[in-house]
């Protein structure tokens, strides 16, 4: 019985990662199609991009930051990792640093 529960926790953490990564690779869609918007001053709340970055926040936990800061560090990285797999690795290990650190 008891091992049955730790492969229901194992899946569901599988889950929660890979819903993260696939949000990741949404955002990263949404940073090409909007990118311009952004480097032209506009608010991400008037965006695709706002949406995405919610999720995220809200998937991981991430409390001390804002969205306006989660989305200027996810930007960031997106400017350095404009490879859609790079991003993607990038920003889960910074998600990750974010949330050892709450914890």
């Amino acid at each position: 019985m008891e091992a049955e529960k730790e492969k229901v926790c194992e899946g569901a953490e599988y889950a929660f990662i890979t819903d993260i990564r696939i949000t990741l690779e949404y955002l990263h869609e949404a940073y090409q199609m909007e990118g311009d918007l952004i480097k032209s001053g506009k608010n991400i709340y008037a965006t695709m991009i706002y949406p995405f970055i919610r999720m995220i926040k809200e998937q991981c936990s991430i409390m001390e930051l804002c969205e306006e800061e989660l989305h200027k560090e996810l930007w960031r990285t997106y400017e350095t990792e404009e490879d859609n797999v790079k991003f993607v690795d990038a920003a889960w290990r910074f998600l990750e640093s974010r949330q050892r650190e709450a914890v």
